[in-house]
């Protein structure tokens, strides 16, 4: 191949090149053009669905120790309000069987209210005053929601199955700096105090029992997004 050869075809590869990337541009600007432009309710309704899911998400990861709802239970949970002051949580929990007849799971469903919290230099908040209402069921053919047949009627006159939870505590909360959140943003301890209908009627019923009976004692951990 003489050099006058090799320099004609790359002069025409140099034309090639340079009138094919001339054409790019037009081609995204044609292509552009029959991009139609989203509707604004359109838009409005995938912006809605998004927050919604949003609210969806639990924000909360509870941990807790005794309570009357299981030695141990575990669930999400989520905050809403103005100040985030309400609270409402699923929780899963379990008894061993050294403690019992069998494994007992529990289901709880828990709202949880805190009227105020006071901050403390940016980094710590205390709620001095949480009160709890909760649903709990154990997860057992031990326990029954209607007296079954071999009882007369009316014999017991409540669900050995369904408990219902009424009980007040406190939540002690680091803020974690914003430059060294990676899991978490807020990190708590708390304790409550609570009792059930069926401790309360018995307590009616026995005078004689002690309060300290029908008073159960719960500890927990608490992560935050």
């Amino acid at each position: 191949m003489t050099v006058k050869r090799w320099c004609s075809k790359l002069a025409a590869a140099v034309v090639l090149l340079v009138a094919v990337a001339g054409s790019v541009p037009e081609m995204y600007a044609s292509g552009a053009d029959t991009i139609e432009t989203p509707k604004p309710r359109y838009i409005q309704r995938i912006v809605s669905r998004e927050t919604l899911w949003s609210k969806l998400m639990p924000r909360i990861l509870t941990v807790q120790y005794a309570g009357g709802i299981g030695m141990f239970s575990v669930g999400p949970g989520w905050e809403y309000g103005r100040s985030k002051q309400w609270e409402t949580h699923l929780m899963i929990g379990f008894t061993p069987k050294r403690y019992n007849y069998h494994t007992y799971w529990t289901l709880t469903l828990r709202e949880i209210y805190n009227p105020w919290q006071v901050d403390i230099n940016g980094k710590w908040r205390v709620r001095p005053l949480s009160v709890i209402f909760g649903i709990n069921s154990i997860l057992h053919n031990d326990f029954w929601t209607r007296e079954p047949d071999r009882y007369p009627s009316g014999y017991y006159g409540f669900s050995s199955r369904v408990r219902f939870h009424l009980g007040v505590g406190q939540r002690f909360t680091f803020i974690v700096p914003e430059q060294k959140r990676f899991m978490s943003s807020r990190l708590s301890v708390y304790y409550e105090v609570s009792t059930c209908d069926l401790y309360v009627r018995q307590k009616m019923l026995n005078k004689d029992i002690p309060l300290k009976d029908i008073i159960t004692l719960g500890v927990g951990l608490q992560w935050a997004i």
